[in-house]
This record gives C-alpha cells, structure tokens and sequence, in this order.
C-alpha cells in the first residue's frame, strides 16, 4: 500500500506533491497528537498530587465584606490582605454551623479566606483578630 502511494506521489507534478506531502504530515500529527493526549491525560489524572486546594492556616487571606452575607446566600468579599492587588469574590459561610444558624455579617466585616469551592465561591469565617 505505501509503494502504490509512493507511485501515485511521483506521478504528480512537484507542487501537487509538496501539497500532497505536507496533508500527509498535517495528518499524521494529528493523528500523533490524538493518541498522545489520551495518555497525557491518563498520567495526570495517576500523578495529581493535589487532592485538596484547602489554604495552609498560614496561607489564609484576610477580606472585608462589600455584600452581607446572610444564612446560605451569597455575599461578596474584596482581598484585603495581600499587598497592593485587590480580588472581589462571591464568598458564603465555611462553617455548615454558620449557614445553619442564619447568622448575618453586615458589609464592612473583616473575614478570613478560608477556602474557595470548585465555583470559585470564597468561603470565609469572621475574623476576630484584625
């Protein structure tokens, strides 16, 4: 099969066949990185050390509420501890006890970043401290 491709190639004028070479090699990469990718995502799913994104105690962030949180809803809290950047992110409560017990934090509040869930929600508890 690859002599009469090879034959059918020879047959055609130069530009046709550095046309025809250059699908050939567009293909086979394809086809090359179709293969590979289904092994490179095997061996990061075997390799990822990361199995929890939770902050060191060290690591937590201090914020200030600029939307209440209230119960289960949704607030807003902007990074404060960090330097010169500034984050804003929808932020609820870490504690299950908290959202239990509707308890409120009015805007303004300092709080500490505990955590962020897989929608990139803040979870945040009331800082005492600062």
């Amino acid at each position: 099969m690859i002599e009469q491709l090879m034959n059918s190639l020879n047959q055609l004028t130069d530009t046709a066949r550095y046309g025809a070479y250059a699908i050939l090699l567009v293909t086979a990469l394809i086809l090359f990185s179709l293969i590979l990718m289904q092994f490179m995502y095997l061996y990061n799913r075997l390799t990822d050390k990361n199995q929890s994104n939770v902050l060191a105690q060290k690591d937590y962030v201090i914020g200030e509420l600029t939307e209440k949180i209230s119960g289960d809803s949704f607030g807003e809290v902007r990074e404060i501890g960090s330097g010169d950047a500034s984050s804003v992110y929808p932020a609820r409560f870490y504690r299950e006890e908290d959202r239990q017990k509707q308890q409120s934090l009015p805007v303004g509040t300092k709080v500490l970043i505990i955590d962020f869930d897989q929608a990139g929600v803040a979870l945040v508890v009331k800082a005492t401290n600062y």
